[in-house]
């Protein structure tokens, strides 16, 4: 009972810091909850010396994510007491200030404490990125937990210190356990151990499908693999779908222009998956000769190819296309349409506007999705009538297209459009909001401010999200009132967003208020 309650709090805590106010919100979240007030500093540091164990292990922990360094003495001290949840506490919480002089204790626990798993002293060394102590860390990479063997690979990469690249790379070549090469192609990929690709290779060389051949793909593009350029184009025609997804992003990776021909060629197979990756990949390297071969696509009858091609001219930025996309994209007949317009905004030349415009409101199947998104990344203002008039055509997905399309435009005449949506539509809220917020104004100020004044839940809190984010000072004052006020959960998110806004990280409305008056 002892071991279980800190570690499931210590859980308890960092999600709740991490996500209340910026992490994503769940629909069956949106119901009200109380929030306490916070307890103040002060009064923890009292509970850390002297309080009861539970108390004690409830302050290690907040002191800790508050950053306040006067508890580290003490901290330091619960390190050996004889509550394995102290300990476990403690050690968090010292991970969360950077007291770099509890490093190697905390390594020791990793391997002595036998009350406290090791996934808790890992933890704290993560949050202390000490690159001191990765020695200590990397032999857990051949642990028979997997999980273990996961959350040691991301304390790597976290910690940042490649000095173990070596090591590991000779501890994979002795394994002979096929699960744990996964774990060392991740780790010898992240940390990007380029003395690692031949082992790589050969692990590539086993066809069964398994999560390491996955992992050995995108560790060959993590390194950026000289050699590697033939096993990846292969894995593109492959069944092993994770594989192919792994290998077009490796091949993305390394970037070497010399793979188009042969990646161009799996367009002419029958698997759509590899065609989807085959597409990935001649769009994201940038190549003159993707983007003719692909137009050569485009004015041939190879018609269930042509969306694939389109995407291609497009993210190519080929000039030489567009006559072809504008024509084709006006024909009802052409396939995946969307396509085509999104291809004519990634080329982004302004002679194209007026056929999206037209599209976006043709009230057809496809195209107008294509056409908002494209209209926006262009930054289109004439076509922003439009844009509010396709808020109105009862398409779900039409209208995602358009809110977002307005953001990237930013132009304040959108603002009373915006407003009775959001009136009309508050489920849409954070979409709304997210695109008012885009827009550098202060009636867009007023909107969001207005927003946090709902009762609505739903409203108010992508509201304060979206005025965090903001990060303009001038929202203060209407956070400082929330501060004081009796909502309980408007009162913390409050915190949350001033804390974005200043930089100060006071947690009870009493410190917030000392602030004001210390820096009008």
């Amino acid at each position: 009972m002892h071991l279980i309650y800190p570690i499931l709090f210590i859980l308890f805590i960092n999600i709740f810091f991490q996500n209340c106010f910026f992490g994503p919100e769940k629909p069956e979240q949106t119901e009200v909850f109380t929030v306490e007030e916070e307890i103040p500093t002060e009064q923890l540091l009292q509970q850390l010396q002297s309080g009861p164990n539970f108390d004690k292990g409830q302050a290690a922990i907040q002191l800790g994510n508050r950053g306040v360094t006067k508890a580290i003495p003490i901290l330091r001290k619960l390190l050996k007491d004889n509550d394995p949840g102290l300990r476990a506490g403690a050690a968090i919480a010292l991970g969360d200030l950077k007291d770099k002089d509890s490093s190697a204790t905390i390594a020791n626990l990793l391997w002595s404490d036998t009350e406290n798993p090791k996934d808790v002293y890992l933890d704290a060394l993560t949050r202390m990125k000490d690159t001191s102590i990765v020695s200590r860390i990397y032999p857990l990479l051949n642990d028979d937990n997997a999980t273990l063997r996961l959350q040691t690979v991301d304390a790597l990469v976290q910690i940042g210190s490649n000095s173990v690249g070596t090591s590991i790379l000779s501890m994979a070549q002795k394994n002979k356990d096929r699960d744990k090469d996964k774990t060392f192609a991740m780790a010898l990929g992240k940390l990007k151990v380029k003395s690692a690709e031949q082992y790589l290779i050969t692990l590539t060389k086993i066809q069964d499908e398994s999560p390491t051949l996955a992992a050995s793909y995108l560790a060959l593009g993590r390194i950026k693999a000289k050699n590697a350029n033939n096993v990846l184009v292969s894995a593109l025609t492959l069944p092993y779908d994770k594989g192919k997804e792994n290998a077009s992003m490796a091949l993305i990776e390394i970037g070497n222009p010399s793979v188009i021909p042969d990646v161009f060629l799996v367009l002419k197979t029958d698997n759509l998956e590899s065609k989807m990756y085959a597409t990935d990949v001649l769009c994201s390297i940038p190549s003159k000769e993707a983007a003719k071969l692909a137009f050569s696509l485009l004015v041939s009858n190879d018609t269930k190819n042509w969306g694939y091609a389109a995407k291609i001219v497009g993210r190519q930025k080929y000039k030489e296309a567009k006559n072809r996309l504008e024509e084709l994209l006006l024909k009802p007949t052409t396939p995946e349409r969307d396509n085509f317009a999104e291809a004519l905004g990634w080329i982004g030349d302004p002679s194209s506007i007026p056929i999206l415009r037209k599209v976006l409101l043709s009230g057809e199947k496809e195209g107008p999705y294509g056409s908002a998104w494209a209209l926006g990344v262009m930054g289109a203002k004439e076509a922003v009538p439009d844009l509010l008039t396709a808020l109105d055509k009862g398409d779900a997905k039409l209208m995602a297209y358009a809110l977002e399309a307005l953001g990237s435009i930013a132009d304040p005449s959108s603002l009373p459009k915006l407003k009775i949506l959001l009136s009309n539509r508050p489920k849409m809220a954070p979409q709304i909001l997210s695109t008012v917020a885009l827009i550098p104004s202060e009636e867009a100020r007023f909107l969001l401010e207005e927003a946090i004044r709902e009762k609505n839940a739903d409203v108010y809190r992508p509201a304060m999200e979206e005025i965090a984010k903001r990060k303009d000072k001038k929202s203060i004052p209407v956070l400082i009132e929330f501060a004081n006020g009796e909502d309980a959960e408007k009162r913390k998110l409050s915190y949350y967003a001033l804390t974005a806004i200043t930089g100060q990280k006071f947690r009870t409305a009493k410190e917030w208020n000392l602030w004001v008056k210390t820096n009008p």
